[in-house]
């Protein structure tokens, strides 16, 4: 899923392109299935990210950077604290200080920002919203190139966010920044530095290494 200027752009990526070198600001609906149609045509991807939590009163709840790597339902997500591997259906949690590793179910249909960041990328379905005004024109936070913002409110009562704004670059239709805002007024905030297109990866890139899993000095803890 590539963020940063391309100088070519696959299939999908040109067509999307092309709807947003227009003038005019595209729809609401446009927009969002036009960022998902570039995000699935990229395929496999890795980016690089800073994200940020903040209370509603303005405190810092913690902030992280680190590169996420994507390839449908699978994952991987390095911090400087936690790494997360996810093979689309058991998620590893490993905490290198702690040296422990606790093991989830993967709910593919979870979107909180809390526990993944990028999860409402793909699954970002126009239905499933309601758009709070038009879609309007900006400047990317990381690069200042021209940008879409749009906001929108799920229309699922049991998200764990009540607002996500968006902001999409014109050139590709990629997202660049994503904010959340949750029910209890927790805010955060995604920006995505760069990515890079990857090939199809092998299933072993989603689970911890064996050499990892076999460590006697490393607690596991399944909760599955």
């Amino acid at each position: 899923m590539s963020i940063f200027c391309l100088c070519l752009l696959l299939p999908g990526q040109r067509a999307a392109a092309q709807v947003a070198s227009g003038s005019r600001a595209p729809k609401p609906e446009e927009l969002l299935d036009r960022m998902r149609q570039a995000l699935d045509a990229l395929g496999a991807a890795e980016f690089t990210f800073e994200f940020r939590a903040e209370n509603g009163a303005g405190d810092l709840l913690g902030e992280e950077s680190g590169r996420f790597i994507a390839q449908g339902e699978c994952f991987r997500l390095e911090g400087s604290v936690l790494t997360v591997y996810c093979d689309g259906v058991s998620k590893w949690i490993y905490d290198e200080g702690a040296q422990e590793i606790t093991v989830f179910p993967h709910d593919t249909a979870s979107t909180d920002p809390a526990e993944n960041p990028f999860a409402v990328l793909r699954k970002a379905r126009p239905g499933d919203y309601t758009f709070r005004g038009q879609v309007r024109g900006t400047a990317a936070p990381v690069d200042g190139q021209d940008a879409w913002q749009l906001s929108m409110a799920s229309k699922d009562r049991n998200a764990a966010y009540i607002l996500i704004e968006f902001t999409i670059s014109q050139r590709t239709l990629l997202p660049v920044s994503i904010v959340y805002e949750s029910r209890n007024g927790d805010k955060y905030d995604l920006r995505i530095l760069s990515a890079r297109g990857l090939g199809a990866l092998a299933q072993e890139e989603w689970t911890p290494p064996e050499s990892l899993l076999e460590n006697p000095e490393v607690y596991i803890t399944d909760l599955r």
